[in-house]
């Protein structure tokens, strides 16, 4: 009888009322099987997913750095360009503070203020620098102050050393440049990714008109445009007067656009000629009679005896030439361990002193010894960069090992503004806190030689009981004292030196500017410590004095310890595994 479907499932024959599965007849085999075939096509699936991923990231970060690197090398032409014309810096040379900027006007231009400008054809062109010298005045003082004697002094390493004076100079604009091209290059990259995103900054309509090859036929326009004003030959603006008196010299081709500035310079390149001959002449002559008085003393000159290695030291050399000349033949002579400097190296701490460092540093190369040195208060970072480049060991509050001795010292916190008395503070510390700290690092692991520049450091370590130094030298005065000894508690001992000035120096004025042209204008002063190669304490001080009449005075040797009434005990410790005598500061 038909009716109404029924509600129940409808099911095979047979059926025991279960719901139908197709896989009901499957044994678990076959069911595990399929199963983990569907969970490994979803494994390889996910993980190919995310090779794909890896892959886009990886696509996505190279393609980004690739941009960006495209995009570094399109600005730097501009960024070059850019850093190269807008480099400057301000320097001392001579007397006076000068500002250096560089342009593409292809000469060296010297601003000279109210009397005018001097013009030299730029060697680098179409690179060109111009000079602004600073403190000019009106040309009727100028006529009286500018080439001065002590001015034309100053100038003297200019005009006798150049090439060495420039490449100071240049130096400091060539870090100047880069810097000045990375801060275009930013800014440029800057540009270039806003440029990236004019779809989201600008109107549709806007964006779409600034198109790839649109930028591009613009960048090749703008570039061959500044390339093309930058080589393109320019001719000098105003009156060019050639300086009569320079023909035939260095100076042959410097023009001017005052006749006030020709009579100047014709006086000045006058002055500058004469005054370096006779002071050149005055040197080589001292040079030579200090040579063989010296030559006559051979059998005197400083000799270590056996067990004993010898250090060379000294102070306030102020770039001296004769002094470095005939150090650097002492030095030559004596063979010492090392060369230990005090400080004051320069006369200013300016680039253009360059050429002193560069002397000084044929000290040690000669000998083919280490010299180290601490900077004095006339010295400056620029000093301190250039005696680095220069191979030396420039002293920076942290203990060094060098040719087998342990040395310490600092920086002066003092510094002199070049070419006057007045002083500025390098950083927030006293001379006294200077000495302090010393003091206080040499405790923790006594040293061999400590070095500061100035007196007042120097009391608070040898007023200390036990200071953890074998030798302390300083100097700033120009006067000799010493030497000093400090008796240790253990019997051992500290040996004291205030260094005479090595360069013949009076105490420096403002008008000193000729010093380090002249034959010593005092004594000049060297040092020689003996030290025990077994203890490691200073038995001995010998000076060297070369008089301004170019006489050569060796003193004796001063003794500055007894190593036989060492006590044993003590004896025993400085010559087994701890270097130096016990310190325990105090002051």
């Amino acid at each position: 009888m038909d009716g109404p479907p029924s509600g129940r499932r409808s099911s095979r024959a047979g059926s025991t009322g279960r719901p139908f599965r197709p896989d009901a007849g499957r044994t678990r085999r076959e069911l595990t099987g399929t199963a983990g075939r569907r969970s490994l096509v979803s494994v390889l699936a996910r993980h190919a997913a995310r090779v794909r991923s890896r892959r886009a990231l990886w696509s996505g970060v190279l393609g980004a750095l690739g941009t960006t690197l495209l995009a570094a090398l399109l600005a730097l032409p501009f960024a070059a360009v850019w850093g190269i014309g807008h480099a400057e810096i301000e320097e001392y040379v001579g007397p006076h503070r000068v500002t250096f900027a560089t342009s593409f006007t292809g000469e060296i231009a010297v601003d000279l203020g109210p009397i005018g400008q001097a013009f030299l054809p730029s060697p680098v062109a179409p690179v060109g620098v111009t000079a602004t010298i600073g403190s000019v005045g009106t040309a009727a003082s100028t006529l009286n102050s500018l080439f001065s004697a002590q001015t034309l002094a100053a100038y003297t390493s200019l005009y006798e050393e150049p090439e060495i004076v420039v490449g100071a100079i240049v130096d400091e604009l060539q870090v100047d440049a880069l810097v000045e091209g990375a801060e275009a290059e930013a800014v440029l990259l800057l540009a270039f990714a806003l440029w990236r995103l004019r779809s989201q900054l600008l109107s549709p309509w806007v964006a779409r008109s600034v198109t790839s090859r649109r930028t591009g036929a613009v960048y090749v326009a703008v570039l061959v445009l500044v390339l093309g004003s930058i080589l393109a030959p320019s001719t000098p603006v105003g009156i060019r007067i050639p300086v009569t008196i320079a023909a035939g010299s260095r100076f042959a081709s410097v023009t001017v656009d005052s006749r006030v500035l020709a009579d100047l310079i014709d006086r000045g390149v006058s002055g500058v000629t004469l005054l370096s001959g006779r002071q050149q002449a005055a040197v080589e002559t001292y040079i030579d009679t200090a040579v063989a008085d010296l030559s006559g003393q051979l059998d005197r000159l400083p000799r270590p005896e056996p067990g004993e290695t010898m250090l060379l030291g000294f102070s306030d050399l102020h770039c001296n030439q004769a002094m470095t000349e005939l150090i650097t033949r002492l030095a030559q002579a004596t063979r010492p361990r090392v060369v230990l400097s005090a400080g004051d190296d320069t006369v200013n701490g300016t680039a253009v002193e360059k050429t002193c460092i560069r002397r000084e540093a044929g000290i040690a190369t000669e000998a083919e010894v280490p010299l180290v040195v601490v900077s004095g208060n006339h010295d400056s970072d620029t000093t301190e960069a250039q005696q680095r480049a220069e191979g030396m060991v420039v002293l920076d509050g942290s203990t060094v090992e060098t040719a087998g001795l342990r040395v310490l010292g600092d920086d002066d916190p003092e510094y002199n503004v070049p070419f006057s008395q007045d002083r500025t503070r390098d950083r927030p510390e006293t001379e006294e806190q200077l000495g302090a700290r010393m003091l206080q690092t040499a405790a923790a692991r006594p040293v061999d030689v400590l070095m500061v520049h100035q007196p007042a450091a120097s009391v608070v370590l040898m007023t200390a009981t036990d200071p953890g130094a074998r030798l302390i030298t300083w100097g700033h005065f120009h006067s000799e004292a010493g030497p000093t000894v400090v008796p240790h508690t253990d019997g051992s001992w500290t040996v004291g030196m205030q260094q005479g000035t090595a360069g013949g120096v009076r105490q420096p004025t403002i008008t000193s500017f000729s010093t380090p042209f002249s034959p010593p204008l005092k004594s000049a002063d060297v040092y020689f410590y003996f030290r025990d190669d077994a203890t490691g304490l200073v038995t001995g001080v010998q000076p060297v004095h070369f008089t301004p009449d170019a006489e050569v005075v060796i003193d004796d040797r001063i003794a500055t310890g007894d190593l036989d009434a060492l006590p044993e005990e003590t004896r025993a410790r400085l010559t087994g595994s701890t270097p130096s005598p016990t310190a325990t500061p105090t002051g």
